[in-house]
């Protein structure tokens, strides 16, 4: 049986070698069928049985791949929304310019009492927006640089 422990945000499964034997065999299998065809069905000793929704098939044909290398599985545990210095970390920006954006409406935010908090995936869209914003910058400079050599 695997162990389960507990530090903080994160979660680690020991998988054992027979458990890492087991679950290198079913994703063999696994492979070996169309992943829009698969259907995995959970049936008690009792013959209740439980069909996982298509969204579940590929959390836990990820798992079992991890689980099939022999190694730890970690698992973390995040949070949805983050603290002001969680988000400008994740930002790689500081605070102080994290909460003027806020403030700018140029990133969501919303109060807990008198704090602000994210949500990650209003930060990574923002990340996102700005890497496009970015590259568009850099391309723009390239073309005009382009057009000053050649005339």
């Amino acid at each position: 049986m695997s162990a389960l422990t507990s530090t903080q945000e994160l979660s680690t499964i020991n998988v054992s070698p027979k458990q890492s034997e087991e679950a290198t065999e079913v994703s063999r299998r696994f492979s070996e069928v169309n992943a829009k065809d698969l259907r995995i069905r959970i049936e008690s000793a009792s013959g209740e049985t439980v069909v996982l929704p298509e969204n579940l098939n590929d959390l836990l044909q990820t798992v079992l791949r991890l689980a099939a290398s022999g190694r730890e599985i970690g698992l973390a545990h995040r949070s949805k929304a983050l603290t002001s210095v969680e988000a400008a970390q994740m930002l790689g920006i500081s605070r102080p310019t994290l909460i003027k954006m806020a403030a700018a409406g140029e990133i969501p935010s919303h109060k807990v009492g008198s704090h602000n908090r994210f949500l990650r995936t209003d930060l990574e869209e923002f990340a996102e927006r700005r890497a496009d914003a970015e590259r568009a910058a850099f391309n723009a400079f390239r073309d005009l640089e382009h057009e000053i050599d050649q005339g």
